[in-house]
């Protein structure tokens, strides 16, 4: 392969055009997220063809591969894009990222683990080590023909990594499905937060009142618009105990602020007032409280959990697919909740749709409904068999 470093948006035009033929581009990027809200992007590396390109974001316009990302045609290949997937959709403007295939994921219908590095796995399939050495590089400043390299390394062997996966995932009959969940997945990578419910990643925020979540839920969405606009970290304009105790003790003046824990950048103009005014808002519209479910029902609910856990175990050892995929413990939950409440209709969980459906949900469903039973087997995979 050839590589090269862009320095000019003309030159990136040219990639870009290039690649409404190419039937594949790889993908990697290189950020540094300490101290900002959004983490700063300074490199991107781009594989197609034979070629290997680096492109530093401070010489060249984006923007221009913006159609690209949008492209059905053109697979986009990362490797654990839920990280560089939301920076690369804010660095070049694309409202929509399609057709990507996440070779960690795909490793995970492969049965090669559900969180396999791309060291291990181009170790695995191509046979290569991969030189960590500039892992933790500063990448801010005038990049060495070493650290271009380095880089160039993340998404040199994308394409033969993305080829044996595929291959496999069609032998296996899972390339339906590996599509699917990479879908769901860029999808979740590129969904904003709903404001309105950050307050709830507060610690200890159900004990609060209807009116006292009122406030910690506009504090809580002032406190990302302000992280947002000053590109710093939520915590460093109010910690959580600041924003708990604007919940408890709601200032009603800017001289009360001066009593506030842990009050950083939001104590200073305008944002000081804007917080003022946030607290009123919550006052003024006290945010409905969620009952949280009896002790005697907590226990069912994790009780059925367990079950549903188990027959997770058993199919991810039986289909060789990462247990993860198939459910983690919050879709148990819901699952087991539904069932608890007489499986009404109208309520979509993900285990009762497309693949995952096909060779979990149905099975968890029987388990619920005492059709089935467990027992322990040393010869199988999970350790687990169905006795029916």
């Amino acid at each position: 392969m050839h590589s090269a470093q862009l320095a000019s948006t003309a030159a990136l035009q040219l990639i870009a055009s290039r690649l409404e033929s190419e039937p594949e581009l790889g993908i990697d990027c290189e950020f540094h997220s300490e101290g900002r809200y959004f983490p700063k992007l300074c490199l991107v590396q781009l594989a197609f063809g034979s070629e290997l390109v680096v492109v530093d974001p401070k010489q060249a316009d984006l923007s221009v591969l913006a159609p690209a990302l949008a492209s059905e045609t053109l697979r986009k290949v990362l490797h654990d894009g839920r990280q560089d997937l939301p920076i690369l959709a804010r660095a070049t403007g694309a409202t929509r990222i399609r057709s990507v295939f996440d070779t960690q994921i795909a490793a995970a219908f492969a049965g090669l683990g559900s969180s396999i590095g791309y060291g291990a796995l181009v170790r695995e399939l191509c046979g290569v080590e991969l030189d960590k050495s500039l892992q933790v590089s500063d990448w801010t400043g005038p990049l060495t023909d070493a650290q271009i390299e380095y880089a160039l390394d993340d998404v040199r062997h994308l394409a033969r990594v993305s080829a044996d996966l595929r291959a496999r995932l069609e032998t296996s009959g899972r390339a339906a499905w590996t599509d699917r969940a990479c879908e769901e997945a860029t999808a979740r990578a590129l969904v904003r937060p709903d404001r309105d419910k950050l307050y709830r990643r507060v610690p200890a925020f159900s004990r609060l009142s209807a009116a006292q979540l009122g406030v910690l839920r506009e504090v809580a969405a002032w406190r990302d618009d302000v992280a947002q606009s000053l590109d710093k970290p939520p915590s460093t304009v109010a910690n959580d105990l600041a924003l708990k105790s604007l919940a408890l003790q709601p200032p009603r003046d800017l001289r009360a602020l001066a009593a506030v824990r842990g009050l950083g950048a939001g104590r200073n103009e305008p944002w000081s007032r804007k917080l003022i005014a946030a607290v009123e808002r919550g006052l003024a519209k006290p945010e409905e409280k969620v009952r949280a479910p009896s002790r005697e029902r907590e226990a069912v609910i994790e009780g059925l959990a367990s079950v549903l856990g188990l027959v997770r175990r058993l199919v991810a050892g039986r289909e060789a697919i990462a247990a993860d995929l198939l459910a983690d413990q919050s879709d148990l939950r819901a699952l087991a909740e539904w069932h608890l409440d007489g499986r009404p209709e109208g309520i979509e969980l993900d285990v009762l749709a497309g693949w995952r459906r096909a060779i979990f949900g149905d099975l968890a469903l029987r388990a619920l409904a005492g059709e089935m039973s467990f027992r322990a087997d040393g010869t199988t995979s999970s350790g687990i068999a169905i006795t029916e």
